[in-house]
């Protein structure tokens, strides 16, 4: 009977917590099983001593050790509430909170999770995240990626170097990559600005640019 009774409990549990994420339940889990076996206890040891006040007293140490079970789980489960409310970002929103850049692929009650440039991922708190500045790549057009070369260049060779460079960014595929230059004490000084869709590409991006530009600047020591 009381095997029966424990089945119909959990089942009707999972089926009221089925939207939360998965970290809740087993945290409403943990929460459920404690109390179900404390009343149980209860119940026996006041039909032992048919005294109510025992009864009482046992329920009011038993609402008490629920309380504060559920307290980090009412304030994470209310910081996820005010995440989502914010609406700072979202599922597939690429992101940089707390030192940690990535695409988050599941906002939970307990943590945000982060899937980094590298396939690895990263579970950040929640309370972490409230107290951190968060950066939302995919809410901006775009964004600028820069880097520059400096080059011991006469004036009459700036267009050499600014086809060069031009050729070798065509080959990693930026077709409209921004190119200006000025003098300064050391050479010529050549910046190159590319605009990015996508942030999550930029750490490949930056290293396509990298060596670009290294390409070009050997060229021209050489001469």
């Amino acid at each position: 009977m009381s095997f029966i009774v424990w089945y119909v409990l959990g089942t009707a549990l999972n089926n009221l917590f089925a939207s939360l994420p998965e970290d809740s339940r087993e945290s409403l889990r943990m929460v459920f099983t404690i109390s179900v076996v404390y009343v149980g206890i209860s119940l026996i040891v006041f039909v032992l001593t048919m005294n109510i006040y025992v009864l009482l007293g046992m329920s009011a140490l038993l609402l008490g050790v629920i309380l504060y079970m559920i307290k980090g789980f009412l304030k994470d489960f209310f910081t996820r509430i005010s995440l989502l409310s914010v609406k700072a970002f979202g599922i597939g929103d690429y992101i940089e909170v707390a030192h940690y850049k990535g695409r988050v692929i599941k906002i939970g009650s307990l943590y945000t999770l982060l899937r980094r440039d590298d396939n690895t991922v990263v579970c950040i708190p929640n309370q972490t995240v409230t107290r951190s500045i968060v950066i939302n790549y995919t809410k901006t057009d775009y964004i600028k990626l820069q880097e520059a070369i400096v080059l011991r260049v006469a004036e009459a060779d700036v267009n050499k170097v600014y086809n060069r460079i031009s050729e070798e960014l065509d080959i990693f595929g930026y077709k409209r990559a921004k190119i200006i230059h000025s003098p300064t004490q050391d050479g010529m000084r050549f910046a190159v600005t590319i605009n990015l869709e996508d942030a999550a590409s930029i750490s490949n991006d930056t290293s396509n640019l990298h060596k670009a530009l290294n390409i070009v600047k050997g060229e021209f020591i050489m001469d």
